[in-house]
């Protein structure tokens, strides 16, 4: 369905340049207990901007819209493979800690869904979550996604 976002919440495609330093801080925080995510610099964000399958349109923002204060992320990625199936994936999701529990991440992963089936015509999306993220498995697991070896894999209907 159609994601539906906390009141005073917009998406919005990240903008490179102007919106780098406001994502890495959000970054920061969303993942203070990853420490591997959570210490990405201007250079690792850099370099994944630079990648051939970086694409702004389907990096979406939320965005507080009285102060323009960035609540959270959904960053999703293709993987074009020659001789075989285009994918999606949930490349990195993130919330704003005091944001929790609002509904933010079931908006922005049902949104990063739609953007991928929608807009790129995929019908598989993949994500990489570790199992200890309890929070995070249950959400993927309620939106339908299915454990598939180490991976968890959604078959969008």
């Amino acid at each position: 369905g159609e994601p539906r976002l906390p009141d005073g919440v917009a998406l919005r495609a990240f903008r490179p340049g102007a919106d780098d330093a406001a994502w890495l801080a959000l970054n920061a925080r969303a993942f203070a207990e990853h420490p591997e995510q959570g210490r990405w610099t201007s250079d690792d964000l850099r370099v994944r901007l630079a990648e051939p399958w970086f694409d702004p349109a389907g990096f979406l923002l939320a965005e507080e819209t009285s102060t323009g204060r960035l609540l959270g992320f959904h960053w999703t990625k293709v993987h074009e493979r020659p001789g075989s199936a285009r994918i999606g994936e949930v490349y990195v999701l993130g919330v704003e800690p005091t944001a929790h529990g609002g509904g933010l991440g079931r908006a922005l992963t049902t949104a990063g869904l739609a953007y991928l089936r929608d807009k790129r015509g995929l019908d598989r999306v993949m994500l990489f979550v570790d199992d200890s993220n309890t929070g995070a498995v249950a959400l993927y697991e309620r939106l339908g996604f299915a454990r598939w070896s180490a991976h968890i894999n959604y078959h969008l209907g």
